[in-house]
């Protein structure tokens, strides 16, 4: 794994209109992604983890802030260049029923990204195709038959080969195994590793399942209501998380011997609306140790080991 990140995102902020205010979905996030590596990103659902990896690729305009993708500032490229940019950046949807096209062949679904970019003529384009489905374990057969005649985990992983399609660098996985089976999840995963180290890819893994992120991930960020809470190598957060928010969330996952009991966090409430957050730490409405310090003040996301930081005034 290269030690220069491959995407660099600085300050980005997603706000959305509703009514007379807005809904901040993202509101100044920042991180890099090493070339190589597998960042992922968890957090409750309408944390606005999806957000982040729609607004990097440009799928919803951010509202400010930068995204570097090999020292370009994707958010300054007009339309034109974003779409040839986009060949080196890829998307993997959560839902394998909704991301393709019920009435359109899956070969044609898988060459549709080589079609658009003028890639190769048809026949060529077949042969790419047939290759792309042995490459994700499915028969080149397979490419005249239509999305309904599969399964939820045949069906991502025809997703998936249409996001390999145009050789890209760097893939958004947005939930991509929430929607499956636990038994087809694992075959995914170990499928995305698998692809990640034959092709030297680089993702954003964007998941709520806790598990999965500790297994593939090499680094892992925490989002709540709209910010990173916390950010480190993923074994080091898994022992060690220093933020309230991540030891309730670590705290949460099911512990598969029944002899051994886990230390549950409590978390009090409810989520505050991304509408009207709360100010100071946005956690602290939800948190067992909140102190007056952290209704008053936002915490800034430092450093407080190497490599590993976190936004909390209890660590200061």
């Amino acid at each position: 794994m290269s030690q220069l990140p491959l995407l660099e995102v600085s300050h980005l902020k997603k706000y959305f209109p509703a009514g007379k205010g807005q809904v901040k979905a993202v509101d100044d996030v920042s991180f890099s992604v090493l070339r190589g590596e597998t960042l992922g990103l968890v957090g409750e659902s309408g944390c606005g983890k999806t957000t982040v990896g729609r607004s990097i690729l440009r799928l919803i305009e951010p509202t400010a802030g930068e995204v570097s993708f090999e020292g370009k500032n994707l958010l300054k490229l007009s339309a034109g260049e974003m779409r040839a940019k986009r060949r080196d950046m890829q998307i993997i949807f959560q839902d394998p029923y909704a991301s393709l096209n019920p009435r359109m062949k899956v070969g044609d679904a898988i060459a549709e990204p080589l079609t658009i970019h003028g890639i190769g003529e048809k026949a060529t384009r077949r042969e790419q195709v047939a290759e792309l489905l042995r490459v994700v374990g499915l028969a080149p057969e397979y490419a005249d038959r239509y999305p309904h005649e599969f399964s939820g985990g045949q069906r991502q992983r025809i997703g998936i080969a249409r996001a390999l399609a145009l050789k890209p660098k760097f893939i958004v996985a947005d939930e991509p195994v929430s929607a499956l089976d636990v038994s087809v999840q694992a075959q995914v995963v170990n499928l995305l590793q698998d692809l990640q180290e034959q092709f030297q890819l680089t993702y954003l893994f964007i998941s709520h399942g806790l598990a999965v992120v500790e297994y593939l991930c090499d680094r892992v960020g925490v989002m709540y209501l709209g910010k990173i809470v916390e950010i480190a190598p993923s074994r080091v957060l898994y022992e060690n998380p220093k933020h309230p928010y991540t030891q309730a969330l670590l705290s949460s996952i099911p512990v598969p011997d029944p002899t051994l009991r886990r230390e549950r966090v409590p978390l009090t409430g409810d989520v505050p609306t991304p509408l009207n957050p709360p100010a100071g730490c946005r956690f602290h409405t939800r948190c067992p140790y909140a102190k007056p310090e952290c209704k008053e003040k936002e915490p800034p996301l430092r450093e407080v080991e190497p490599s590993h930081a976190a936004a909390c005034w209890l660590l200061e």
